[in-house]
């Protein structure tokens, strides 16, 4: 039997999955353990990831893996300092994990792919430099944006917040403690709804 068109674009997809899903452990880690990019978004969605699993849609995970090619590109010829170092620190018996896209000296780089530049650093990127400072004892970043429509870059100054840090801290505990309880979070009404692969179970949108 030949292949069809359908079976080639299955098999992509498949490919770029397996791709993905290498260097990607949060899936199994205990409650104990919470990564930056889970306290950073919605706490309810972090949660249904990790009780639930997902699967991720295949555009998706095509448009992540784009996000990880251009990581790769910059980190591979980048001038300065180290790229792409892991982190751990406890917090009150919760243990926050986080991979640091570069470090050189005290300055943390953070890459960012976007379709368009923002005007403004987004929230949820700051939130992860703060917790990536407090990870690695640093105190100042920035975050790169690159556009995959128009080819600018755009570096944003972020400087250490320490209130900011502890709100996020306050975040890792409290999902932590949901995974432990097996009770989700609130809801969190954000950017996030409009492409989250969870909302039809999501409280603020059943029956909508």
């Amino acid at each position: 039997m030949s292949l069809t068109p359908q079976d080639v674009e299955r098999i992509v997809y498949r490919s770029l999955r397996t791709a993905y899903e290498k260097d990607r452990d949060v899936w199994t880690a205990p409650p104990d353990v919470v990564y930056v990019t889970e306290v950073t978004g919605c706490l309810r969605r972090s949660w249904y990831i990790r009780a639930m699993g997902g699967p991720l849609p295949d555009e998706k995970i095509v448009i992540l893996l784009l996000g990880d090619d251009v990581h790769l590109l910059i980190n591979s010829e980048f001038p300065l300092g180290e790229g792409e170092k892991s982190f751990e620190k406890e917090f009150q018996g919760v243990r926050l994990r986080g991979r640091v896209d570069r470090i050189a000296g005290e300055t943390i780089f953070e890459f960012k792919t976007a379709s368009a530049i923002p005007r403004e650093p987004r929230e949820h990127h700051v939130d992860q430099m703060q917790l990536y400072f407090w990870l690695t004892d640093r105190s100042r970043g920035f975050i790169v944006y690159v556009s995959k429509t128009t080819g600018q870059v755009k570096a944003f100054p972020v400087a250490r917040d320490e209130e900011r840090i502890k709100s996020l801290l306050d975040r890792a505990i409290r999902l932590s403690l949901s995974l432990k309880q097996g009770n989700p979070p609130d809801p969190e009404k954000g950017w996030l709804c409009d492409y989250c692969e969870f909302r039809e179970a999501c409280p603020l949108f059943r029956g909508s």
